[in-house]
């Protein structure tokens, strides 16, 4: 059995949860038994929706040392062959203490500190250029992208003349309003003929009736909630607006052009090397830019303006990401979770 620990919130959003359910889609797919805990239970529902069971501690999703007393004997009991962590608020304590107990996964984003834990995931692009010490096993890049299955082998894009359909997704939260602010700006400044904006409104989005009301107002504006097979929506499209989270990994396999932005800390490393890159524009930081919006719209415009340049991008996107990530990653985990003390040929797994 394998115990996923993980949070979500409206303060830190859906993108733990979501990657983590991918992953363990994954492991059920390799004959493991997955069951969740969470601080909260925000995300209960849902992941019992997905088929797991999901224990709810009743403790504070930032601050994990406090929990310990509840989560360690969960842990003596259970006897999972692998702890699955996933949580900007851990401590060198905290894992010490699971890591006692049973073998340890962190999934990183940050690289806060050096992790006393067995295996490190770093699926983003900046992962392989993290200057991680040497003595665990690494499993870093996209290749390593936990996407759900419908993501897996997407055909190459063939990409159109015209942006007609444009993507906007903000988030499952969403707490910068970039949904609204799209929506409010598209009608004080008319998009172009025929362009339609489709905006993907997550579970905890606030703006929801009021976005509701422009659309009536404005049949350039669709909205789009509880989808069920984004993967359909990104490949109708023909450009995209996306904060610079887990999503834009999904575009990537899809192939679909995008600007970016950063609503987070943690979302900047990786706009800045999606740009560098040459994959991606990045209109900013949302937080601390009052021209955000007429960046935005002009890097979209610009794109939309350049073929061969949406093609060259739909190209290298895919031949990043594949989609198989979460099967690999699998593969990778069940593969050394049993031989956890192997330094050797973890040295040689982080090196690959």
């Amino acid at each position: 059995m394998v115990l996923i620990r993980v949070d979500g919130n409206h303060q830190i959003g859906t993108g733990h949860i979501m990657r983590c359910l991918s992953l363990a889609d994954a492991l059920r797919e390799q004959g493991r038994e997955i069951t969740f805990a969470t601080a909260e239970l925000y995300f209960q529902q849902l992941i019992e929706m997905r088929g797991y069971s999901c224990t709810v501690l009743g403790t504070a999703y930032d601050r994990m040392e406090e929990e310990l007393p509840v989560f360690l004997p969960i842990l003596e009991r259970e006897r999972p062959e692998l702890v699955i962590l996933d949580s900007y608020f851990v401590t060198p304590q905290y894992m010490e203490a699971v890591k006692r107990t049973v073998p340890l996964l962190y999934t990183d984003d940050l690289n806060l500190f050096d992790y006393p834990v067995d295996i490190v995931v770093n699926y983003n692009i900046y992962g392989p250029d993290v200057p991680y010490p040497q003595n665990k096993m690494y499993l870093l890049g996209p290749q390593y992208a936990p996407l759900r299955k419908e993501f897996q082998g997407v055909s190459q894009r063939n990409t159109k003349d015209r942006v007609e359909n444009v993507l906007v997704s903000t988030g499952g939260t969403d707490p910068y309003h970039v949904a609204l602010h799209c929506a409010e700006y598209l009608r004080e400044h008319l998009p172009r003929e025929n362009m339609i904006f489709h905006l993907v409104l997550g579970a905890m989005n606030q703006d929801a009736a009021e976005l509701e009301r422009i659309a009536e107002e404005l049949p350039f504006i669709r909205l789009h909630r509880q989808i069920t097979n984004m993967c359909s929506l990104m490949l109708q499209c023909d450009a995209a607006i996306s904060a610079a989270g887990t999503t834009l990994y999904e575009l990537c396999a899809c192939g679909l052009p995008t600007v970016t932005y950063i609503l987070a800390d943690n979302q900047i490393q990786g706009a800045q090397m999606f740009q560098k890159a040459g994959l991606m524009p990045c209109a900013g930081d949302i937080r601390e830019d009052a021209c955000f919006l007429e960046r935005l719209f002009e890097l979209l415009n610009s794109l939309a303006d350049d073929f061969a340049q949406r093609q060259r991008i739909a190209e290298q996107m895919q031949g990043a990401v594949d989609g198989r990530g979460a099967a690999r990653l699998a593969e990778a985990i069940l593969k050394q979770s049993g031989n956890t003390e192997n330094i050797d040929l973890h040295l040689e797994a982080g090196n690959g």
